[in-house]
């Protein structure tokens, strides 16, 4: 019910990002990706309305920008951290994001399916070749 009543559809990722509050810096695992934003789990809590950096290197290049908490909640011991973009060139790279995440996720699914391990640039031009297609434009 909670997945209805977003307004952008999340995909799952675990491409590691930094994020850092003030002076605080984490290494952390990227949860989900969407067109409005994302998602990281957090050992301590970051309030609603602070501004952050992140920075996700697993692109080529890099994805560095500064994004707001839109809203934190806990989880098990740890806490989810929602955060959002407001700039339409950043909501523009981080669809380019989302695209690598897919591609990771479609990497590791070989893998685990087959065995057969893809380098990032062989999974991204077989990502591409099957799915491309049907990834939704910015504008949905």
């Amino acid at each position: 019910m909670i997945e209805e009543l977003r307004r952008f559809i999340r995909h799952p990722s675990s491409v590691p990002i930094q994020v850092k509050l003030g002076e605080q810096h984490q290494q952390r695992s990227l949860k989900d990706v969407s067109k409005g934003g994302l998602c990281f789990s957090s050992p301590k809590p970051m309030p609603s309305g602070s501004l952050v950096e992140v920075n996700i290197l697993a692109c080529k290049p890099g994805f560095k920008a500064k994004g707001i908490v839109c809203w934190c909640k806990t989880e098990g011991n740890e806490y989810l951290v929602g955060i959002s973009f407001q700039n339409k060139a950043i909501t523009y790279a981080l669809r380019m994001v989302e695209q690598i995440c897919y591609i990771e996720d479609y990497r590791k699914r070989i893998s685990a399916k087959t065995g057969r391990q893809l380098t990032s640039d062989e999974a991204a031009l077989e990502w591409i070749q099957k799915y491309a297609a049907d990834f939704p434009a910015l504008n949905e």
